[in-house]
């Protein structure tokens, strides 16, 4: 392999990061949706208890299952992207943009967060600016 060819297949540092990032971030996501779909009744006792709502009637196990699939698919677009291959930027920001929506047509409008947009907008967008890198 000639210096060129090296350099074209290179990941560039954006790109190296933020699939790190997403490795992180999904995969943590994964195992927690798993054990809270698999430990549902302590999984809802810890909602009650950390966050502001007061019952965890409007959600089941299904939720988190639809949680953990996303959270798979949007770790294997992450690791499609860490290989150059483009159809993983399409996996991810289908699989983001669902961890958006889920939420909002599951328990209402209430549930939709600005950070977790913001944090979506972000990556995605550096994902398309890493494009041209991708085949």
């Amino acid at each position: 392999m000639n210096t060129e060819e090296i350099r074209k297949n290179k990941r560039p540092d954006l790109l190296a990061a933020l699939c790190l990032l997403t490795f992180a971030g999904s995969g943590s996501g994964f195992i927690a949706y798993f054990l809270a779909a698999l430990f549902f009744e302590k999984a809802s006792a810890f909602i009650i208890e950390y966050s502001s709502t007061h019952t965890t009637d409007a959600i089941s196990p299904l939720y988190f299952v639809l949680f953990m699939a996303l959270s798979a698919v949007s770790l294997a677009g992450a690791i499609r992207m860490w290989k150059l291959h483009r159809d993983g930027f399409f996996f991810y920001t289908l699989a983001q943009l669902g961890m958006m929506i889920l939420p909002v047509y599951w328990l209402g409008w209430n549930s939709f967060t600005v950070p977790g947009a913001i944090f979506t907008v972000v990556f995605v967008a550096g994902y398309a600016v890493n494009w041209k890198w991708i085949k």
